[in-house]
């Protein structure tokens, strides 16, 4: 372990004995909520928050992960020992994923399927050449592609595929799929600790809903929200400009904003929006 690590450690150590794991929250949020610069490629940070917090509850648990793509927001809780279930439909996206490594590790299950509210089979799948990020199952850009066809399945259908009781971290990025996604969860019986999902009208409004339509759902299955708010994109595949975390119910300070939303039950909402520095 190097000198820094060493000293962050000491330091983190102090914060916990002297004010406990809510101010040891606060000072890791403080360090993580915002981008290092303008500069950073994608909303890691978020992916920071959410690991954070949720090793603050417990050491180890399940994480699904739909629309994994490379595997940047399962990286770190693969690597503690999270049980990892990651769904990437786009062959070519999980090609990367498997060169990665990923694949080989026993604690990851890599699954080639889509996402929704309902299966299905021989379903398009759509590429771009602007951006290997924005593959999926709408063709909402001019440079989108037709480029296979996947199966698709519901969450339900695979937590009974693999007898999976709960879920600690549910992650969503679909490209406009993210409401199909939760509602195809089996919200009778499961609630996960946390989840990160993607909100952008301009993929939405086509498929029937909206920012305030997703929120509606999460806070119907009894979640708290925190949005993270990005500035409208310029361009798929660049730089994003990160703007703020908010509260919600809330309006976005651009509606041509995208951001991702935090859901997190009450009893833990207070740390969580600690770390994202609004309490």
């Amino acid at each position: 372990m190097g000198k820094s690590a060493i000293r962050m450690a000491r330091t983190a150590l102090s914060i916990l004995r002297r004010q406990g794991p809510l101010e040891l929250l606060r000072a890791i949020g403080r360090k993580l909520r915002r981008p290092k610069s303008q500069s950073d490629k994608s909303s890691q940070h978020e992916v920071d928050i959410a690991f954070v917090f949720l090793r603050a509850n417990q050491r180890r648990g399940v994480m699904v992960d739909v629309g994994a793509h490379y595997g940047g927001t399962l990286r770190r809780f693969a690597k503690a020992g999270w049980q990892v279930h990651a769904f990437e439909p786009d062959s070519e996206n999980r090609k990367v994923l498997l060169e990665q490594g990923y694949g080989e590790m026993p604690n990851v299950n890599i699954d080639a399927r889509a996402v929704s509210d309902k299966a299905g089979r021989n379903v398009p799948l759509y590429r771009s050449e602007e951006s290997t990020g924005i593959s999926g199952l709408s063709a909402f850009h001019p440079t989108h592609v037709r480029g296979e066809t996947v199966e698709v399945t519901t969450l339900e259908v695979f937590m009974n595929e693999q007898s999976i009781e709960k879920i600690d971290f549910l992650k969503i990025d679909t490209e406009g799929f993210d409401l199909f996604v939760l509602k195809g969860f089996p919200w009778d019986r499961a609630h996960p600790q946390l989840i990160l999902c993607e909100f952008e009208d301009r993929k939405t409004q086509p498929l029937g809903y909206t920012f305030h339509e997703m929120a509606g759902f999460l806070e119907q299955q009894g979640y708290k929200l925190i949005v993270s708010e990005w500035y409208p994109v310029k361009r798929y595949g660049i730089v994003h400009d990160w703007r703020r975390y908010v509260t919600y119910p809330c309006e976005l300070a651009d509606p041509k904003a995208w951001g991702n939303f935090f859901a997190v039950k009450e009893t833990h909402y207070r740390a969580l929006a600690a770390a994202c520095g609004l309490d």
